[in-house]
């Protein structure tokens, strides 16, 4: 069933139709229109209001129904649309409406899918197409056109007013015709033996005749090609004292037909010898074509086209045998002319069963429209695809792909200059790519500051130079250059720094115009901007994803590249690595030689891999390190290698220092399906390896201890039951005031026997379990009928966990419960932690989104220990970034460690700033940090300094008071 229409599904339907051109909106399942523009109403005469909720099939003549609704079908249903593409629409009034119609396909946000048909009228040259017929059937004198045999083509109505009588005139010659035309067997010898002297020696003729007392003078006109042989002849008669007028009238059409601008061609359309041959031509068509040799007489497949323009000429005159069409329009490419005409084919004359006996070609050059409208499109696809942060070399293809349509025969190469040798993408031929790839990058940024001092971007056509140096090919024993033109235009970016060279290569050599030339500078203008466009997005990744001190990966980074992994589903073994007695080095001789110590390990580390299969080496924070192994059967022999890269000393301000390591593995898919479960897993076997002393050990379930895990487990189901979780609140106040401005609810568990619990102990395995779900629903239940009797300026936050989050009924509940309560979403904030939204982003992206609709908003909590991106931030749309206690727990510690702590809080803040986001810091506990806080603008804090959790009833009695 097709989802209803949302409002910005309809927000979105009446943008797209507020525009000038005609256009239709048709539901992609019932095939009714859901919505058109003002002009579409205009031109089919239809009310708009009328026709959403009508049949589209309906909208079109009859003889095309059945056609368009095959065509829309196959459109629709996302498959290649027909290769018909114009249909005759019917107005309201009747009127037959010829258009071209291009489609469409997309889905509305609500989830339907529709199709948008733009509707181009295709009415320009019916008038055209018809003057000439319509001269003829309204010339008072009679008047018939014969071919070279002397055989009727076409008998006005003057000199037969039954139309049954003129059509069966059509093909016959005047001794067939008689008993049609009346005609006495006297008049016979005079009529044929004119023709046959207009056969031999093409002359105006005269002679006269004298019918029912009337004497009149009939003329023979013999119309000439442009060899001089016969093409066709007009005979008329006129009253002798109207002679010269009527004289004056024909001689008119005569030279209206060969004057006229619209190149024109008559095809016999007749199922004879003559079939499909000229019967007629104008000097335009002989123009348009030339140097084809255009005769009559002669069949458009016998003229010499390229073998790719003939195919199309075979299609046309297939659509013309077969259609039963009176008229129809059609776009023809002729690739290896690089032509685009508009054909629009008419019927004329009839034969004694109605049909035409031609067909009236009408021809208009659309070349220029057509080539703007294919390179618009590549470029429009090139910038989608950039937008959508695609490779360079595929959004460069989306461009040059409508260059080959637009310039046939000329291909487009770029050359990059950010490496030490150039780099080529694009249509670029081996021959020329092979010699250009050991090309230095810095002779091409020479080479441009002489032929481009000025940095001016303008195009250079170049000849000789290809042609001087040996690169080509030897075809049949001689010497091909691969390239004979070339324009080249220098590329800059936005500080006039050379990025490359666009290049058009031909293998001819051409004179190249100004249109190419501009052509060519408008083109580099935006693949600069592409390149530009590409660097910094390289940028912006390197410094998201490396670690700023060692230079490798940093855990974001790491986790991207997993994931990437694991989507190809072959077997990986992950790593995580803790250094032993690191800390010792930090407490005893400092954190710059503890900094400069890291980066001596990563350097090692990174030379003992090169020689496995390592596909990322990443530090996730502190001393913790982390790898990928493409092959799990080399576990040990890696691990090995570790081990004795650690074992040899480091070289450290001047002193030889020692580190042990620890080791912990999980593989992939054998113990762990997730990038999440393979960290984790890891991690314990990590604390097994460095507990019992070993270098490294492997994640086996069967081996890790479970007891603990079920008595946990167990004791928690009883605390639930029994009411033994408990929570509190800590304040969350305004840094410079002090004033309260909400709090935190915090889960405290006592137990029995097991005594005070800690939450790191018990939430894990409530996630695992899935008791998060009942747990998580008894703190936000509780904190809510506790939070709805605080005046209404306070917030309160809720810790949630990303289990919950993923629960597809966690939003309804959630809102049932704060209508039940009578709680304000708006003051109510739930608190996920940052690794949460870079394990399972997407899951969380549209549980947010979900309570963003109902008003609910959302912290980031402990920010800045995850290592999340801005795209992270932005795809979110949280509402709170919650700087983490570690930041501000060294705030104010002197050196270097205080230093970064406080850059990273301005950082943080200044980020929230632009975004639009509030702050609280986490774990104040001194004057002099608050006093730091305040300095840097944070606005609101809790810690230790403030209070620490304490129950509902202190909370209030302490902060409250004075408010209630």
């Amino acid at each position: 069933m097709e989802p209803d229409l949302t409002p910005t599904d309809l927000a979105v339907l009446s943008a797209l139709t507020d525009t000038a051109d005609p256009l239709l909106v048709v539901d992609g399942v019932s095939e009714q229109v859901l919505m058109v523009s003002e002009a579409f109403a205009r031109w089919s005469g239809y009310p708009r209001e009328q026709l959403p909720g009508t049949e589209t099939v309906t909208l079109l003549a009859s003889q095309d129904r059945e056609e368009f609704r095959l065509s829309l079908q196959v459109f629709l249903d996302g498959d290649m649309p027909s290769a018909r593409r114009d249909f005759m629409f019917q107005g309201a009034g009747g009127q037959p409406l010829p258009a071209q119609v291009r489609g469409l396909r997309f889905t509305l946000a609500g989830g339907r899918r529709v199709g948008l048909l733009a509707i181009r009228p295709a009415t320009e040259l019916l008038p055209a197409a018809l003057f000439y017929r319509q001269i003829l059937e309204e010339l008072p004198l009679e008047l018939s056109v014969l071919d070279p045999d002397g055989r009727f083509l076409y008998v006005n109505p003057a000199a037969a007013p039954d139309p049954e009588v003129r059509t069966a005139l059509t093909g016959l010659n005047v001794r067939e015709a008689a008993a049609l035309l009346n005609l006495p067997a006297a008049y016979l010898p005079e009529r044929e033996a004119a023709v046959a002297r207009a056969q031999r020696d093409p002359a105006r003729l005269y002679w006269t005749e004298s019918r029912a007392g009337q004497l009149q003078e009939r003329t023979l006109v013999p119309i000439l090609n442009e060899r001089g042989s016969l093409n066709l002849m007009l005979t008329y008669a006129t009253d002798l004292p109207e002679r010269l007028r009527q004289s004056e009238r024909l001689t008119l059409l005569e030279g209206s037909m060969q004057a006229a601008v619209v190149p024109m061609c008559v095809l016999d359309a007749r199922r004879n010898h003559q079939h499909g041959r000229v019967a007629y031509t104008n000097a335009a068509f002989q123009t348009l074509l030339a140097p084809l040799p255009v005769a009559l007489g002669t069949h458009p497949l016998e003229w010499p086209w390229a073998p790719a323009d003939r195919q199309v000429i075979r299609a046309l005159l297939t659509e013309l045998n077969a259609t039963g069409a009176a008229s129809f329009t059609r776009d023809v490419n002729l690739p290896a002319r690089n032509e685009w005409w508009e054909v629009t084919a008419t019927r004329v004359g009839q034969d004694r069963s109605g049909c035409g006996t031609h067909w009236a070609l009408f021809l208009r050059d659309v070349g220029e429209q057509r080539r703007a409208d294919l390179f618009l499109r590549s470029l429009a696809d090139a910038n989608v695809a950039s937008l959508m942060d695609a490779p360079l070399e595929q959004v460069l293809g989306a461009l040059f792909g409508g260059l080959r349509e637009v310039l046939g025969g000329w291909s487009a190469g770029v050359a990059t200059l950010d490496h030490e040798l150039i780099q080529l993408l694009g249509q670029v031929s081996a021959p020329l790519r092979q010699a250009l790839s050991r090309y230095p990058s810095e002779h091409g940024r020479a080479l441009w500051g002489r032929r481009d001092p000025h940095k001016l971007s303008r195009a250079v056509v170049i000849h000789e130079q290809w042609e001087r140096h040996p690169v080509g090919q030897a075809v049949r024993g001689e010497w091909v250059p691969a390239v004979r033109t070339s324009v080249e235009v220098p590329m800059y970016d936005r500080n006039r720094e050379l990025l490359g060279v666009l290049a058009l290569t031909h293998p001819k050599r051409l004179e190249v115009g100004p249109d190419l030339l501009r052509l060519a500078e408008n083109m580099a203008g935006h693949i600069a901007l592409f390149i530009d466009r590409q660097r910094t997005l390289e940028q912006l990744e390197r410094l998201a994803f490396t670690d700023a001190l060692t230079g490798l990966t940093n855990r974001g980074g790491f986790a991207r590249r997993a994931a990437q992994q694991l989507s190809g589903g072959a077997p990986l073994a992950l790593a995580l690595m803790d250094l032993n007695r690191f800390k010792i080095v930090n407490d005893t001789l400092g954190h710059d030689v503890g900094d400069e110590l890291l980066r001596a390990i990563s350097a090692r580390l990174e030379e003992v891999l090169r020689a496995w299969p390592v596909s990322t080496l990443a530090r996730m924070g502190g001393d913790e390190f982390a790898l990928l192994l493409d092959d799990p059967g080399l576990i040990e022999p890696v691990s090995e290698t570790i081990r004795v890269a650690m074992a040899q000393p480091f070289e450290v301000a001047g002193r030889p220092l020692r580190v042990g390591i620890a080791v912990g593995w999980s593989v992939y898919p054998d113990t762990a399906p997730d990038t999440a479960a393979l960290l984790r897993q890891a991690d314990t076997a990590m604390y097994l390896a460095k507990r019992a002393g070993l270098g490294f050990q492997v994640f086996r379930p069967a081996a890790q201890p479970r007891i603990a895990h079920l008595t946990l487990e167990s004791a928690m189901y009883e605390a639930l039951r029994a009411g033994q979780f408990s929570l509190v609140f800590q304040p969350q106040v305004q840094v410079r005031t002090r004033q309260v401005v909400g709090a935190e609810v915090l889960i405290r568990w006592t137990h029995p026997d097991l005594g005070v619990v800690s939450p790191a102990e018990f939430i894990p395995l409530a996630e695992a379990t899935g008791l998060i779900h009942g747990i998580g629903a008894f703190v936000l239940r509780e904190a809510l009928r506790e939070a709805v009797t605080w005046p209404a300026p306070l917030c309160l936050s809720v810790n949630v966990s990303p289990v919950q989050l993923r629960h597809p009924q966690f939003t309804a509940r959630l809102a049932a419960l704060l209508e039940e309560v009578g709680f304000d979403p708006a003051r109510l904030t739930l608190e996920v932690t940052e690794t949460a939204f870079i394990n399972d982003l997407s899951a969380v992206t549209g549980a947010v989104r979900q309570l963003r609709s109902l008003q609910v908003k959302v912290a980031v909590d402990d920010f800045g220990t995850g290592y999340s991106t801005l795209m992270t931030l932005r795809d979110l749309l949280a509402h709170e970034l919650k700087i983490d206690r570690t930041f501000v727990r060294d705030l104010c510690t002197p050196g270097r460690e205080g230093r970064q702590n406080c850059a990273i809080v301005q950082a943080t803040l200044g980020l929230a700033q632009a975004l639009g986001l509030q702050v609280v810091a986490e774990g104040v506990e001194t004057p002099e940090q608050a006093e730091l806080l305040a300095e840097l603008g944070c606005p609101v804090m809790q810690g230790y300094l403030i209070a620490p959790g304490v129950d509902a009833a202190t909370f209030r009695a302490q902060f409250l008071g004075a408010r209630t």
